[in-house]
């Protein structure tokens, strides 16, 4: 039993740093460099690994407060070592707003346009609850007047 603890101990960090050198402050520059000329808010570090009794990583959730009459864009950069992109996903307690998953096809970002001002859910996770890391931004593309809404 102790050879089984120090074998899974020891590749336990001998996998670690593999997964971290692929995220990191380059990954989260590309990501900044990718929102375009929208005006920062956030950054998010993702990193879902799977520990030795799990079959799969799951998902990892943010709670992310957006403004009504805003316009905002949520862009993604995979870690090179991903064996799948990423799936972003915005949520409105159970309710999918938006994702960059549609028809089967992944993009680097989506935009979302915010009618009321609430705490809303970003979730991100893998096809297949493969394990990997991405750094995502949320960014603000535009604020619309009351009457530019329509409300």
């Amino acid at each position: 039993m102790k050879k089984l603890l120090f074998i899974i101990t020891i590749s336990l960090l001998f996998f670690q740093p593999a997964l971290h050198a692929q995220c990191g402050e380059a990954l989260k520059k590309t990501a900044l460099q990718e929102m375009g000329d929208a005006q920062y808010i956030k950054d998010f570090s993702i990193l879902l690994e799977k520990s030795p009794t799990e079959a799969k990583t799951g998902m990892i959730r943010f709670n992310v407060l957006l403004n009504s009459r805003n316009h905002y864009k949520f862009n993604v950069v995979n870690g090179s070592m991903n064996a799948d992109d990423i799936v972003m996903q915005l949520y409105d307690k159970d309710e999918l707003l938006s994702s960059n998953l549609d028809s089967g096809k992944k993009y680097k970002s989506f935009e979302f346009i915010c009618r009321a001002t609430k705490v809303y859910q970003l979730v991100f996770s893998f096809t297949g609850g493969q394990e990997g890391c991405a750094e995502a931004v949320l960014s603000l593309v535009k604020q619309y007047s009351e009457g530019q809404m329509g409300l």
